[in-house]
This record gives C-alpha cells, structure tokens and sequence, in this order.
C-alpha cells in the first residue's frame, strides 16, 4: 500500500487505526495494544477467524452457539479497534504472536509468508 493510499484511508476510514508492520510499507487494521484485553475464548475466535473460518465453522469447532461467536466478534473489534471480519482476520495473521503465545496455542499457528 503506497504512503497516499494509507494517508486517504486514515483520512477516510471509519475511525479504525491503521498499524504499520514490517518493511514492505504495507499496513494492518487495529491496535495491537488491544490484544492483552481479548479473553482466552476471544483468541481462540480471533485466531479461527484469521484462518478465514466463518461463524459457522467457528461455532462448530469450538462447541458454541452461532450467535456467541457473533457477540465475540463483535468484542474482539472493538477491543483491537478495527471496524470489519476482514479487518480483524489482517490483525489475527499479522499479530499472531500477540494473540497466542508460541506453544500456548490450542488451535495451531498460521504459517508465515
């Protein structure tokens, strides 16, 4: 993403914070600092949710309602501070670490590209 198309969507953007990670001079949706406050069960939903899982899936694989993983993810963005799923799953593969601790992980780590 060029320094113009990230300046428009700050200027633009819904009121969600943009991060830049890496050297690529690309940049992801959100607040890492907001990780710490996710619940166990809300990084585990952040995580599938990076996997590109949708509610159904992630209620099937985690033994809860649908309409649970829908309050969660409304949660979970709020507390990272991104406005979309597809927000939220850019923060959950850039910020994997944050969210669950190597060797800490019940559902596996997304792989690195």
């Amino acid at each position: 993403m060029s320094d113009l198309t990230t300046k428009d969507a700050l200027e633009t953007g819904a009121g969600s914070s943009m991060v830049v990670v890496g050297t690529g001079g690309g940049s992801v949706p959100g607040d890492p600092a907001g990780a710490p406050l996710l619940t166990g069960r809300e990084r585990q939903v952040l995580v599938l949710i990076g996997g590109a899982a949708g509610n159904r899936v992630i209620a099937r694989r985690l033994g809860i309602a649908e309409r649970t993983v829908k309050a969660h993810s409304t949660s979970i963005m709020g507390k990272i501070g991104v406005s979309s799923r597809l927000e939220a799953a850019l923060f959950a593969y850039a910020h994997h670490e944050l969210i669950c601790p190597v060797g800490q992980c019940p559902l596996g780590h997304l792989p690195k590209v």
